[in-house]
Formats: C-alpha cells, sequence, structure tokens
C-alpha cells in the first residue's frame, strides 16, 4: 500500500423525497452499540510487508438523540519504510425532530501525511433525513454547511467554509450480515474546484454472535490535491470486527 486514503465517511446527495419515509416500517434500533474493527498482515522473505488497521465505533440511543463517535487508524510498511500513517477520529450528535427528520452537529479529525495533510479539522451542523428505515433497508441523506481548518506537511495553513453533504445505505442479509455503501461530497464554498468525495463499500458477515469477518473498499478523491501528491486514493481491508 504506497498511499492511504483521507477520511472516513457518508456522502452526497441533497435532502429530498422525503415522502419515501411515510411507507417505511422502521426497525427499532438498540439502545447502545458497538463494534470494533482490526485487520493485521505481516509478510516478510521476498518481500517485507506490514498492514495494520483498527477502528471503533460508538452509538448511544435515546428516544429523540443517536450520539456517535467513531475512530480509525491505517498503517503500512514496505522493506522496513512507512507507506501509510492515517488516524481519524470524529462525534456525531443528532436530535429527531419528528420520525424521519433530525439535525446534526459533527467535529472531526484526521491527519494523512502521505496525503500531504498534516492535520484537518471539520466542524458541521444541518439536517439529516431517513427515506428508509425498515427491517431489512436502511436509506438515509443529509445536508449541512461546515467549517474546514487544515494544514499541510509543508506547514502551509488554509481555513474555509464547506457543504457537508451525503448518503449511506444499508441492506441486511439477516440481523447481522448486511451490505453498506457511504459516500460523501465535500465542496468548499470558496474555490469550485476545491471538492472531495469519499466512498465507502463494506461486506460483514457473521461468524458467530459477537465475532465478523469483514471486508472493505474505499476510494478517496480529492480534486485539488496538496502539491506534488495524486487526486485520488483506494484501500482494500479485511478483518474481523467484534460487536457488542
Amino acid at each position: 500500500m504506497q498511499r492511504p486514503f483521507r477520511t472516513i465517511s457518508h456522502a452526497t446527495l441533497s435532502i429530498a423525497l422525503v415522502s419515501l419515509a411515510a411507507g417505511a416500517q422502521e426497525a427499532k434500533p438498540k439502545p447502545r452499540e458497538f463494534t470494533a474493527d482490526v485487520g493485521f498482515v505481516s509478510a516478510t522473505g521476498n518481500s517485507d510487508v506490514t498492514t495494520f488497521n483498527l477502528g471503533e465505533r460508538l452509538i448511544l440511543r435515546s428516544p429523540t438523540w443517536e450520539h456517535r463517535q467513531q475512530f480509525g487508524s491505517i498503517y503500512g510498511s514496505r522493506d522496513g519504510e512507512e507507506s501509510a500513517n492515517l488516524l481519524f477520529a470524529n462525534w456525531r450528535s443528532d436530535r429527531a425532530l419528528n420520525e424521519w427528520l433530525s439535525v446534526f452537529g459533527f467535529a472531526g479529525y484526521d491527519r494523512n501525511p502521505f496525503a500531504g495533510i498534516a492535520r484537518r479539522f471539520e466542524e458541521a451542523a444541518g439536517l439529516a433525513a431517513k427515506l428508509v428505515r425498515t427491517e431489512r433497508d436502511q436509506w438515509g441523506v443529509e445536508l449541512g454547511f461546515a467549517l474546514t481548518q487544515q494544514r499541510s506537511v509543508d506547514d502551509i495553513s488554509n481555513s474555509f467554509p464547506s457543504l457537508r453533504s451525503g448518503t449511506l445505505f444499508k441492506h441486511f442479509f439477516t440481523e447481522t450480515a448486511y451490505f453498506s455503501q457511504g459516500v460523501e461530497y465535500l465542496p468548499s464554498l470558496e474555490v469550485s474546484q476545491d471538492y472531495r468525495i469519499n466512498s465507502e463499500t463494506a461486506i460483514v458477515a457473521p461468524i458467530s454472535t459477537h465475532i465478523a469477518m469483514k471486508l472493505g473498499y474505499s476510494v478517496r478523491f480529492d480534486n485539488l490535491p496538496e502539491l506534488g501528491k495524486r487526486k485520488s486514493d483506494r484501500i482494500l481491508t479485511s478483518g474481523l470486527q467484534f460487536n457488542w
């Protein structure tokens, strides 16, 4: 793995078609959820490669609030030299206005020196809609305004207002096996050519009550990358997921 991806997350689409939610039967979620993901690969001999990914997510729910905390890290080395080092963490709180519409607040941090980002902070607020919420399928969209502060590895700082828009679809094959697809579109409001598109696809298959196999594929696109960096990063991960 020569280049890691940027943060991770949900996706693009403006809030529309909210009338679909009226006909959807919502499955009652758990009041608390915790998941931890871990993957590790080490090869020695003709090649010396090490990759490691770690992530966790905590969800706390009440009748009107939903809080989500997330952390993740990806590290890679080849022949003794570091080739990837990504770290991200975020917190999001949603306050329900009715069965399908909520307001949200978001705060996130990430760093990705191999993409030229020494650190990036983002604060956002907006509206989120649950268009479909059934026992098997969940589909939501969001749209909000954000402030971004970032510093490059060359010590160049940049702060600007932006939009946060996204969509997330999840289909459950069983109660614990599912497919998910998330996409987010993050355009700057100052420079039209400056935007990011992040996509994450995942398949989770249970091994036991609290352990599952997870396969994920992420694409991170930056239309105006840091000097000397490529526009897109792609990463495929596989490992174990622990659920409580």
